[in-house]
């Protein structure tokens, strides 16, 4: 994500328009959602829309991966969990 030049209105999210037509717009940080913490914990978050101002898909991307929210839930909360054993057991 760190490419994409192109901005969304005055939020100034990053977006990407993909070949197909789809607008990937990037994960607004300053949200109080689990995906905003993700996105302030450094990785990159981006939703997939069918078009400008168009739907979403119920897919997104995470550092470069294409998951679904369900997949990226699981992925990530394990993460999260491992992570906090591991800080446990310090």
């Amino acid at each position: 994500m760190k490419s994409w030049t192109e901005h969304l209105g005055h939020s100034g999210l990053r977006s990407f328009t993909d070949k197909d037509g789809h607008l990937w717009l990037e994960q607004n940080a300053e949200k109080r959602s689990k995906w905003a913490k993700l996105a302030r914990e450094g990785h990159d978050v981006a939703w997939e829309f069918d078009r400008l101002g168009g739907e979403y898909t119920g897919r997104m991307l995470i550092d470069g991966e294409i998951y679904t929210p369900s997949e990226a839930t699981k992925k990530f909360s394990a993460l999260d969990q491992s992570h906090m054993y591991n800080h446990e057991q310090s």
